[in-house]
């Protein structure tokens, strides 16, 4: 099993979990399925963020700030969503309160479960070591996600892979997404927003860098890629009948907002949450 590495801080202690990641590039489907809420990952995907990001915050936070998107398991109740539920450990292990948390761009009905964080967590040289939920956060259910923590993907990471969902192509927020002819949807949740390089739209390079494994053993490549906005769902459209069972995305495909490109990754398919 080869996977991506990363420090998976449970503040005070660190734990291991499968490859001992806080993103596991083959494990996403397991953690997902665990019985209790977790964090998926948290991603220093952009130091510095620009003025058109910043809109997303809705005039919370100021423009050079960093951007970390975290990613939980359960979709989350965007009313009991505010700042300050949410504290960052620093690299000198102090810890910061984010001057703006928001669903947003990633708030269709299908998403909902990745919360951008703004605010003075680190640089390249000092990155942030950890995440921690410290107030009443919720699920859409009216759980409290209180407690969870999560170690820090790398800025010079790129992003994976967290989770791959298999739909109805009909299903509520995804009809009309994909070409007529598909049968079936997987949604994939990356770690962070993802283009084409230098931002460009998702083209062909990168659906032919998708490939999923059927139940009957086939391999196959989507018919398109849809929801191409700049957050961090894809939806991989598939004319097969077999159900996927896998997705792989080879290696220098899909950069996140500051153009750092994935790794190689894969994710096993878990029925989504309609």
């Amino acid at each position: 099993m080869i996977c991506k590495i990363t420090p998976y801080l449970l503040i005070p202690v660190f734990v291991l979990l499968g490859c001992d990641g806080g993103t596991n590039n083959d494990t996403s489907a397991i953690s997902y399925l665990q019985s209790e809420a977790t964090i998926l990952s948290s991603y220093y995907g952009l130091d510095e963020l620009p003025p058109p990001i910043m809109i997303l915050c809705q005039g919370l936070g100021s423009v050079g700030e960093d951007g970390m998107p975290v990613t939980f398991s359960e979709q989350i109740d965007a009313e009991s969503l505010i700042p300050e539920i949410f504290a960052v450990q620093t690299a000198d292990s102090s810890w910061a309160v984010p001057s703006c948390a928001t669903l947003r761009p990633a708030d269709e009905p299908l998403e909902l479960r990745t919360v951008l964080l703004t605010g003075p967590f680190g640089t390249l040289d000092a990155q942030p070591l950890g995440v921690e939920v410290v107030g009443d956060l919720l699920d859409v259910e009216g759980k409290t996600l209180k407690g969870l923590r999560s170690g820090i993907t790398p800025l010079e990471a790129g992003p994976s892979v967290l989770l791959a969902e298999l739909f109805d192509p009909q299903t509520e927020g995804l009809r009309g997404e994909c070409p007529d002819q598909t049968t079936q949807v997987v949604q994939l949740t990356w770690e962070g927003g993802v283009t084409g390089p230098n931002g460009s739209a998702l083209a062909e390079p990168q659906r032919q860098a998708v490939t999923v494994l059927l139940e009957n053993g086939e391999n196959v490549t989507p018919i398109a890629l849809a929801d191409d906005d700049p957050d961090n769902f894809v939806h991989a459209c598939l004319q097969a009948d077999s159900p996927a069972v896998s997705v792989t995305v080879a290696a220098g495909y899909f950069h996140d907002p500051g153009d750092d490109a994935n790794p190689a990754t894969s994710a096993m398919v878990v029925p989504g949450n309609e």
